[in-house]
């Protein structure tokens, strides 16, 4: 990780009152170990926890969005980042007043670089045990940590500035917490608005089960062939009578390690909420189709229908295989 930038305000809130105290930091924390094994914590914690993934609503009135649009095309500088972490904190201490059963904590704003992608994040944490963070008289010091525990990250938002520069969708994500009441304010605050549907993050949990390692097979002692693992998935997945498929569970089932799967996501840049419906239509890619007649016998996985083995339009009877490979084996063996 190479950390950039490190501001910390916080927000003093009790449950059922209206009574607000910010306090505000004038300058940024000094990039030292410190600093940096907080951010790292937060960001691994952050990794850990359900994750769903959204872009910003940029309707009429929305605060937060065009603060940071404006940051984005500001210089960047020290001063900048102080400005706009501290105007859309101040936005969040009016709209806080008024919902009764929030409450406050740290608001941790980072900018810095993981894994080749440029992200800006915001982390609320509360009852920070052994005194992590000290006030001091324009910012906050952070004391040594060995690590932030999930408990104390109440939320967190994590923008990815790569997929704006591409215009991509999903560059925005955030945690998906036990506290709704948490969670909704602070989306309020962000301006939240998720796009993806079912069938979005079933394609993406393909590509990722088609890419990544397989895992060990426990009957051979040997790693799934790609069909059998995918067979694997589509069990597993379609036994669920909630047609729900949480990633996490789905790792630790297949590789006795619950982050393996989100893991090669992040680093391979593939956003898929940690928890999501799956679409049946998708789902059946998972399956190898098995047809024989005529004398022909072909066996190949859904996934590549309509892409590598598709029926004609101007032939119903004609059965079209477009693959450089499968065609080179079919030659050899006719030349043998």
């Amino acid at each position: 990780m190479e950390l950039r930038k490190i501001i910390i305000h916080e927000l003093i809130k009790e449950k059922d009152s209206n009574e607000v105290e910010l306090i505000l930091s004038n300058e940024l924390i000094p990039l030292e170990d410190n600093s940096i094994a907080l951010i790292q914590g937060l960001s691994d914690t952050y990794k850990s926890d359900k994750i769903l993934y959204a872009v910003f609503d940029y309707s009429e009135g929305r605060y937060f969005p065009e603060k940071f649009k404006e940051y984005r095309i500001s210089g960047r500088q020290n001063t900048d980042f102080i400005n706009f972490s501290r105007s859309v904190i101040g936005n969040l201490e009016s709209i806080i007043q008024s919902i009764g059963f929030a409450t406050g904590g740290y608001f941790i704003f980072a900018e810095y670089r993981e894994n080749n992608n440029n992200f800006v994040s915001i982390f609320l944490i509360r009852d920070v045990e052994g005194k992590v963070l000290n006030r001091t008289t324009n910012s906050f010091s952070i004391q040594t940590i060995e690590y932030v525990d999930t408990k104390n990250l109440a939320m967190a938002c994590r923008i990815n500035e790569n997929r704006i520069d591409i215009e991509e969708t999903n560059y925005l994500s955030f945690t998906q917490l036990r506290q709704q009441e948490v969670s909704e304010y602070f989306k309020n605050w962000i301006s939240i608005e998720q796009l993806e549907s079912s069938s979005d993050y079933t394609k993406s949990l393909y590509k990722i089960i088609t890419q990544i390692e397989t895992p060990i097979n426990p009957l051979t002692g040997n790693p799934y062939e790609i069909d059998a693992f995918r067979n694997e998935i589509y069990s597993y997945a379609s036994t669920n009578p909630n047609g729900i498929i949480n990633i996490r569970d789905l790792s630790q089932h297949f590789y006795s390690s619950p982050d393996t799967i989100s893991n090669y996501a992040e680093e391979n840049d593939i956003s898929i909420d940690t928890e999501f419906r799956y679409n049946k239509n998708q789902l059946k890619k998972f399956i190898r189709l098995e047809v024989n007649r005529d004398g022909i016998s072909l066996k190949f996985s859904r996934g590549v229908l309509d892409e590598k083995v598709r029926i004609s339009e101007e032939n119903s009877n004609m059965v079209i295989i477009e693959s450089e490979s499968f065609a080179n084996a079919l030659r050899r063996e006719i030349s043998n």
